[in-house]
């Protein structure tokens, strides 16, 4: 059986964040999923790193003898020793190799790129005013907020209203954990609809109620 299974990333997929870099995936983006353990990854992460994410995975990469072993507290996903072993980028070291720095959060003291402007180990912001200018893209949750709280003033309000606000409540913490994440409006709108929903349809359930 094959190893991985690639793919346009579809509905189903779309928002889980990729087992290497953590970076959810968005419709379309050419993912790769492993199939021992079905963890999702972008597919030149997957190709990148030459295997599964997910430590002790059959499709996991081998070990190289020239890697150290990660540290205990390894801020690495599923415990890997780095995101791409079959490469020399992001080893956590005290010293950079040419072409890297390392990241300025003390916790983490991985080795990043030049002008990478997130660390994608612990997602501290690494540019020199503190901000991050890059791309930024819709948390997971954060549409799928607004559309259940409209969908809620229509059927099963007492349902999509509570996973509206659920959706927003995840997108908010994955915006908190990640400067690359935006949404906060959707989140907000899906919160507000979600609590209207609930609202007008107690209302609707006890009128009809009284009414019998």
């Amino acid at each position: 059986m094959e190893a991985v299974r690639t793919l346009k990333a579809n509905l189903k997929i779309e928002g889980k964040p990729c087992g290497w870099c953590q970076i959810a995936l968005q419709l379309g983006d050419d993912a790769a999923i492993c199939t021992a353990c079905t963890q999702e990854h972008h597919q030149r992460c997957w190709e990148a790193s030459a295997g599964c994410s997910t430590a002790g995975c059959a499709s996991a990469p081998l070990r190289r003898l020239d890697v150290a072993p990660a540290s205990i507290g390894s801020p690495f996903p599923h415990g890997a020793s780095a995101p791409f072993p079959t490469s020399p980028a992001f080893p956590q070291a005290s010293a950079a190799p040419p072409g890297y720095a390392i990241c300025p959060n003390p916790t983490c003291r991985v080795a990043i790129a030049i002008g990478t402007q997130v660390c994608p180990a612990c997602k501290t912001i690494t540019t020199p005013d503190g901000l991050y200018h890059g791309i930024k893209l819709n948390a997971p949750g954060a549409v799928s907020s607004l559309v259940y709280g409209i969908l809620g003033f229509f059927i099963c309000g007492v349902i999509f209203g509570i996973v509206a606000i659920s959706k927003a409540n995840e997108a908010k913490r994955a915006m908190a954990s990640d400067p690359t994440l935006t949404g906060a409006g959707l989140a907000t709108a899906g919160t507000v609809l979600g609590i209207l929903d609930l609202v007008l349809w107690a209302i609707l359930l006890v009128a009809r109620a009284a009414a019998r």
